[in-house]
């Protein structure tokens, strides 16, 4: 064969070959970065849960201080579990903002896929470029 013919199939080989590889990072990177959005997901679908069970105590709350206003009688621990029951949904409501925020502190390298700051210009792990 043609040595010029065999140097160009060998370069158009590497060029393929390189292209390869960087198609399989991107669809590893677009793979990780769907899971991240799937996960912020979940976790704002959490918070929203929470928050509108919390609107849901408020308003019965309300009625329990009206039917007082009116002369019912209530018992001593029904408003009280509603109000625990509050605060427990807007401490794991905070918890929950933590995760999420935290998760958005980081990013994901695009080399060995490792966690790494925000602001970091090269992951700690492999030192690529992020």
């Amino acid at each position: 064969m043609d040595p010029k013919v065999q140097m160009m199939l060998e370069k158009a080989k590497i060029f393929a070959d390189k292209t390869g590889k960087a198609a399989v990072r991107v669809a590893d990177n677009a793979g990780k970065k769907a899971t991240e959005m799937a996960q912020a997901t979940k976790l704002n679908l959490q918070i929203f849960d929470l928050n509108t069970e919390c609107e849901v105590l408020y308003k019965e709350i309300g009625k329990l201080v009206y039917g007082i206003h009116c002369g019912e009688e209530l018992s001593e621990d029904a408003m009280d579990e509603k109000i625990a029951q509050i605060d427990e949904n807007r401490t794991q409501v905070a918890e929950l903002k933590a995760r999420l925020a935290e998760s958005k502190a980081s990013v994901t390298c695009p080399n060995c896929g490792k966690t790494c700051a925000k602001d970091a210009a090269f992951c700690p792990s492999c030192g690529a470029q992020l």
